[in-house]
């Protein structure tokens, strides 16, 4: 058990378990937190203003609820959750295969940081070329009584 890393896939797994796994953990990660999100950016949509609307997260969430009914929270988040598998999805398996490819190449298959800062900036931007825009439509569904 010494040295095992608890969050990586057995070596050599195939490039559509990567996939699969990110586009998995992406659409779990964006279900849970999209309520929050759609708070967080209602809240910073208002003016700054001493008499806001909201003082906090949870009162803005709960104030949500009663006023505009339970599914106001997720209103939006089906076009996140069409853009959250396949993006996350590309962001594992690129970052995944560009770092072994790089530190096979660096360091002849010993883990390289020049290799992981690489494989992790191409997927960063492959995975918001896919996610923005989809964000940006959900979130515009969140606001656009607001507007």
């Amino acid at each position: 058990m010494e040295g095992e890393d608890y969050e990586s896939l057995p070596s050599g797994a195939s490039l559509g378990t990567h996939m699969l796994a990110g586009a998995v953990a992406g659409i779990m990660e964006h279900s849970v937190m999209y309520p929050v999100d759609s708070v967080k950016t209602r809240m910073q949509s208002l003016q700054p203003d001493p008499k806001a609307q909201y003082r906090g997260v949870y009162e803005a969430l709960k104030k949500m609820v009663l006023t505009e009914g339970f599914w106001r929270p997720l209103r939006g988040i089906n076009v996140t959750m069409l853009g959250a598998g396949p993006a996350h999805a590309m962001y594992f398996a690129c970052y995944e295969k560009m770092k072994k490819s790089l530190s096979d190449t660096i360091q002849h298959g010993g883990n390289s940081h020049l290799a992981n800062g690489i494989a992790g900036s191409v997927a960063t931007l492959l995975h918001d070329a896919v996610m923005n825009p989809a964000e940006g439509q959900g979130m515009q569904r969140v606001c656009g009584s607001l507007v």
